[in-house]
This record gives structure tokens, sequence and C-alpha cells, in this order.
């Protein structure tokens, strides 16, 4: 299934009550996949709400299951020269 180019992520949680319900390894797969959409990402917009998204999947985790998040930081793309 593609993922929405808009709006709420489908299979995936956008609120705190939706990320209550899935399990460790259901987030870990999330977070996954929110990486990979920032590594991938095409543009600076793009980017941003990847990170932002794999921030706050990231931050649920430590909440409801302790796994310490690491510090992340947002640094600009370095241009290929």
């Amino acid at each position: 299934m593609a993922e929405p180019s808009r709006g709420r992520l489908r299979g995936g949680a956008n609120t705190d009550a939706e990320a209550e319900k899935l399990s460790l390894s259901e987030l870990n797969l999330l977070i996954a996949g929110a990486e990979w959409r920032f590594d991938a990402a095409t543009n600076s917009n793009l980017r941003k709400n990847a990170f932002k998204r794999l921030v706050w999947l990231e931050a649920q985790r430590e909440r409801l299951h302790g796994v310490e998040a690491p510090e992340r930081k947002l640094a600009a793309r370095r241009s290929s020269e």
C-alpha cells in the first residue's frame, strides 16, 4: 500500500491515543520507515516533515516503552561539490 501524499498517515499513529495502541515492534517499524523517508527526502520541506515525524515517533516510544530517544538535530543538507 502506498503512503498518502498529504494528510493523515495510513497505517500509522497520528495521535497519542493511536500510539498507545501500538506494540514496541510496530513503533520500531514506523520509526524505521520515518528514518528511510528522512534519508530519501528530495527537498527540504519533505526532509523537515520526515524529521518531525521521526522525532515524534521516538518520543512516543520513549514515553510508552522506556526506550530512550536519541538526541536529534535537523542539520542543513550539504550540497554535492
